[in-house]
């Protein structure tokens, strides 16, 4: 009796691994490429780059393995946005360092990409030392 339980517990279990082993389909198929969907960019951070991922994917989707690789990693372009405001000099606690400031934002007006202008800004205002 024992050894019919043992029989019929181990076919159940070879039955069941064989079943969930056909189920999965096989990785990496040399002549398949990897599925890349297109993105909801109406929920995206970065619609510019959303976007350009969206476009990318629909230029790269009949290559293959390390060719797809290479076509996905182009850079994104970047986002342009509009320089800050300049601050109202008349209330600050310090006019020396407000001044510089705004000199170095009418200095920086032209950069139109968030990481040109921050170092543009870089560049243009002295060192804070410590407070």
């Amino acid at each position: 009796m024992k050894s019919s339980i043992s029989v019929l517990l181990a076919a159940a279990t070879t039955a069941a691994f064989v079943s969930t082993a056909d189920a999965v389909p096989a990785y990496g198929d040399p002549g398949k490429s990897p599925v890349a969907y297109p993105m909801d960019c109406a929920r995206a951070k970065d619609k510019t780059r959303c976007e350009a991922l969206n476009k990318d994917i629909a230029a790269c989707k009949n290559k293959t393995d390390d060719e797809w690789r290479e076509c996905m990693r182009r850079p994104a372009p970047a986002a342009s946005v509009a320089p800050p405001k300049q601050r109202d000099c008349t209330k600050a606690r310090n006019q020396e360092r407000c001044e510089a400031h705004n000199a170095a934002l009418d200095a920086c007006k032209d950069k139109t990409t968030r990481a040109a202008h921050r170092k543009c800004m870089a560049g243009q205002l002295p060192a804070s030392g410590a407070r």
